[in-house]
């Protein structure tokens, strides 16, 4: 049938444990690579995490940024973000070490950051500031043309039809502070990740 697209039918098992490793590569700085499996595009627990990482880490006075960067100065650079896939997608975060800061003092730091969203509901205040960020964005997005295309191409592709394009912005509003709190200890699970440390081929051995 003309203009359908192909679905996967793959599910994959839910991860039941951390998986570590550590990769040496061509780079000054070690890093640190976190990798949660999040719901898919299109359903309501992906706008709660999407939201999440803007908490964590959309602009200088995100939590990742205030805390791991300017306050505890462990990161050069930290950020997390969504990849919004169908079955399921994924949620990364990351992070460029100090100089002189190994990547366990790292990884610890983005932890302690992460944990707190689980262990708290964010404020009233955060939440409303990062909801007319998202206003603003789907606004400024939908003012050019390339936008709207792209809007509609994704919602296309990922929820089905292109009325839905409207309603994304309201499935990002409606989120609350218990969603995100929910989310955060529901797919954030140190349990139910991949690690990687990524170290300068100098440091190996």
């Amino acid at each position: 049938k003309g203009g359908t697209i192909p679905r996967t039918k793959v599910v994959e098992p839910e991860m039941t444990k951390e998986t570590r490793d550590v990769v040496h590569d061509k780079i000054q700085l070690p890093a640190v690579v976190q990798a949660y499996r999040i719901p898919a595009y299109g359903t309501k627990d992906f706008y709660a995490v999407d939201m999440l990482n803007r908490l964590l880490s959309n602009g200088n006075s995100s939590r990742l940024n205030k805390r791991v960067k300017d306050e505890e100065q462990k990161a050069v650079y930290v950020g997390s973000f969504s990849l919004p896939f169908e079955h399921p997608g994924l949620a990364i975060a990351f992070a460029i070490a100090n100089a002189g800061v190994e990547p366990d003092s790292l990884e610890k730091a983005m932890d302690d950051v992460v944990a707190e969203v689980r262990d708290k509901e964010v404020p009233a205040a955060e939440l409303e500031k990062l909801k007319v960020g998202i206003e603003t964005e789907f606004v400024n997005a939908n003012a050019l043309v390339a936008g709207i295309a792209e809007n509609l191409a994704s919602a296309y592709t990922f929820l089905g039809s292109t009325k839905k394009v409207n309603s994304e912005i309201d499935n990002y509003l409606s989120v609350t502070a218990a969603d995100m709190q929910r989310v955060a200890k529901q797919y954030f699970d140190p349990k139910k990740r991949v690690v990687l440390h990524y170290l300068p081929m100098a440091s190996k051995q």
